[in-house]
């Protein structure tokens, strides 16, 4: 009894645990309650199923049927996230991380989320980017207002604003809530992930055109959102090409040499592929753009 009330006394003194370690405990929860998933057989025969592209910086993203579906002021779970990301790796699918999904209004901020200030969150406002999608399809448009009736407008709070957390399992140099994942293209050309140690995000960017299917991966989402023509479409890819083929050259060159070739190829890319693309086909795939790079307050 003695020992129980010293400890009290203690814990009083000194306070709650510092935020950083509580949101470490955290993390750690959440990866200790998906560590089964590392394995992808046990995903698919428990029904996760993906959706979306394979992302060059992330892995494709896995919903569950039965899934959670957090709203403004719910709490997380963090044994129930609302997504797994996998990507394939060394010809196998490797889990890259989770995702925390919460459905916001207009005018409702972002989710509290973790202890502390490092979770950064990002949003996609889904009505902006169907009104996008379907701006020339109008059958299409007509799917759209369906599903959105169907998931947001009929559940009577209208909340089509999706806010998004990543807890990162592979190891990642921006940490564990990074909004990116840096090391991926590196792992997936087969170098160690420490090769991405100091390495923009734009000289990751271009190391993945260098990735088995890393051109595909950098254009079919906004080729098919953008309604692209597919002359565009060639011209594009042959652009990607190049620079794929810019980085394979300089991979034997050494850590530095690859990043700075990463970079200038995705630069090259990046200007041939907006000066191919039209003021509105820009704007249909801006519309579906993220909007990163925000943390919540306490």
């Amino acid at each position: 009894m003695r020992a129980v009330v010293l400890a009290l006394a203690l814990i009083l003194v000194a306070g709650p645990p510092p935020a950083t370690a509580r949101t470490a405990d955290e993390v750690a929860a959440v990866r200790a309650a998906v560590a089964r998933y590392a394995d992808y057989d046990v995903a698919r025969r428990e029904g996760w199923r993906p959706f979306g592209g394979d992302e060059p910086l992330m892995g494709r993203h896995y919903h569950h049927p039965d899934g959670p579906d957090y709203v403004h002021g719910d709490p997380l779970n963090l044994t129930r996230p609302s997504n797994l990301m996998y990507a394939d790796v060394g010809g196998r699918k490797v889990l890259t991380g989770v995702a925390f999904v919460v459905r916001l209004g207009r005018g409702e901020p972002l989710p509290s989320g973790f202890t502390g200030r490092a979770d950064r969150w990002h949003v996609h406002d889904m009505e902006r980017a169907f009104a996008a999608a379907t701006e020339t399809r109008p059958l299409l448009r007509g799917v759209g207002e369906w599903w959105m009736d169907r998931n947001f407008r009929d559940r009577g709070d209208s909340r089509g604003r999706l806010a998004m957390v990543h807890v990162w399992t592979l190891p990642n140099p921006d940490g564990a809530f990074a909004l990116h994942n840096r090391t991926l293209p590196y792992l997936r050309l087969g170098l160690p992930g420490e090769t991405a140690r100091g390495a923009s995000l734009a000289a990751a960017r271009g190391v993945a055109l260098a990735t088995p299917g890393g051109c595909a991966r950098a254009t079919e989402g906004q080729f098919w959102v953008a309604q692209v023509p597919r002359r565009s479409q060639r011209r594009i890819l042959n652009a990607c090409g190049q620079a794929a083929d810019y980085v394979r050259a300089r991979m034997g060159q050494g850590p530095a040499a690859l990043n700075r070739a990463g970079e200038t190829a995705w630069a090259a890319f990046a200007r041939h592929r907006d000066g191919i693309l039209t003021p509105a086909e820009k704007r249909r795939i801006a519309a579906m753009a993220e909007h990163d790079g925000m943390m919540h307050d306490h």
